[in-house]
């Protein structure tokens, strides 16, 4: 296959950035941090952060859609995705900043809050992250071009979340003293300046070259269902959900399990530096060699890279706690492989798209985005109600660092280890229904007709 190259280098740099400096600065902040912010912080009980996540997914499983066929109908002067590059950064920072702000309220005020706030947030994020994927099958119809950008923007989102994870809580003291919302806020509010200048130089560069008219007419779930004919979608969406789990997990309950379980909250920072820079290596290092391999099979690169990850989580439950350099290595050798799930995803998100345009007609971007971005948020969502679901039932106490009973320290070690181990399997499972041989003979018969 020999398709023409269409991005120039300003534009894959400027998506790149775009996707993947401030707004993923912000995303990492929240999803590994504001479960403890909540519950340490804030004040909220762990059993009500969870349904906080919950409800917000329930609220995601409609406005997501709605959000995709929104997208997929603009129709602006600017085009069909870009203007939301241009007008969401600006909403989205402000309420990620007062998701920080930890108000003087009542326990229930304080629950309230934090559900808007985390409600809003979500909805933002999905009025942004849906263009952003969806522009780019517009910007260039090269498989292996769009493949490179994604590989440019996971590298670049990888600083993100090294930065992010190995150094907010230095940051939190530094700043916050013993005021930490304080430090959240100022962290937050760095992202949202980044993540304000980045978008709007992605919407400067950014063309869209193949786009169709949709229907203004058809309702937005006339859309989605359209979509969900296509019998592939359904073990595909569990993939992406299963995929994010399999990540944000072990991002959120990584501070729990150095505060708690190996209670030193000393080794927060170097423990989530192993995990950045290994999933920094895994993506930009590990990852085109394995492709190459494997001749660009997702199935083949799933199931190399998990079986690897499973065993090193499986011998983590038993030793992790026991002998800090085999936790760092171990884990420095799990997220090398079981992080490339970052990748994995919009490779095959965009794979999708080529797909269902190429099997029926259809331009759905935006609404394929939308139900891989809904995947997305509901994998957080689910990680995220496991850990507050296993700490609420296990009768885990806010900063009792030394003093929790022993079953939370064995849910806080089953959460880290079991259940990415759990994940890695599903994910397995999964993506061998990725409809991988379909693809490659439409793309020859396209080939040969033209």
């Amino acid at each position: 296959m020999n398709e023409k190259k269409e991005l120039s280098m300003s534009e894959r740099i400027s998506w790149a950035l775009g996707q993947a400096t401030g707004r993923q600065f912000i995303t990492a902040l929240v999803s590994t941090y504001i479960l403890i912010f909540m519950t340490d912080v804030f004040g909220v009980p762990a059993a009500a952060a969870g349904v906080i996540m919950t409800a917000a997914t329930v609220w995601d499983a409609i406005n997501d859609p709605i959000m995709g066929g929104l997208a997929d109908r603009t129709k602006s002067r600017w085009g069909t995705y870009r203007p939301y590059l241009l007008l969401i950064p600006l909403p989205l920072s402000i309420v990620s900043v007062l998701l920080f702000a930890a108000p003087d309220l009542s326990t229930t005020g304080k629950i309230v809050y934090a559900a808007v706030l985390y409600i809003c947030y979500g909805m933002l994020v999905t009025a942004i992250e849906i263009p952003y994927y969806a522009i780019l099958p517009t910007m260039s119809r090269n498989e292996m071009e769009r493949n490179d950008v994604i590989s440019l923007a996971t590298f670049i989102a990888s600083i993100m979340i090294l930065i992010v994870t190995s150094f907010t809580t230095n940051f939190v003291n530094v700043i916050g003293g013993d005021n930490p919302a304080k430090g959240y806020m100022v962290l937050v509010a760095i992202g949202a300046i980044l993540m304000c200048i980045t978008s709007w130089i992605a919407f400067a560069k950014c063309k869209e070259r193949h786009t169709v008219d949709m229907t203004h007419e058809e309702h937005v779930f006339k859309s989605a269902g359209k979509l969900l004919k296509v019998k592939e979608m359904y073990p595909m969406i569990a993939f992406w959900c299963v995929g994010c789990i399999l990540f944000q997990i072990i991002m959120s309950s990584s501070v729990f399990y150095c505060m708690y379980y190996l209670m030193n909250p000393g080794l927060i920072a170097t423990y989530m530096l192993v995990i950045s820079i290994s999933g920094m290596v895994g993506v930009m290092v590990l990852m085109p060699i394995l492709l190459r391999k494997v001749k660009g099979s997702m199935k083949k690169a799933v199931t190399f890279t998990q079986v690897i990850a499973c065993v090193c989580y499986l011998i983590l439950f038993f030793v992790g706690g026991k002998s800090i350099p085999a936790l760092y290595i171990l884990t420095f050798i799990a997220c090398m492989f079981s992080t490339m799930t970052n990748a994995f995803r919009p490779m095959t998100v965009f794979g999708m798209t080529d797909y269902v345009y190429k099997t029926t007609g259809e331009q759905l971007n935006g609404t394929i985005s939308a139900i891989g971005g809904f995947s997305y948020k509901c994998g957080t969502a689910i990680s995220n109600a496991i850990l507050a679901g296993v700490l609420a039932a296990t009768g885990y106490i806010a900063n009792a660092i030394g003093q929790e009973p022993e079953a939370v320290l064995i849910g806080i070690n089953s959460v880290r280890f079991l259940v990415p181990l759990a994940a890695s399997v599903l994910y397995i499972i999964f993506i061998q229904f990725y409809p991988e041989k379909k693809m490659q003979e439409l793309t020859a018969n396209s080939e040969k007709a033209n």
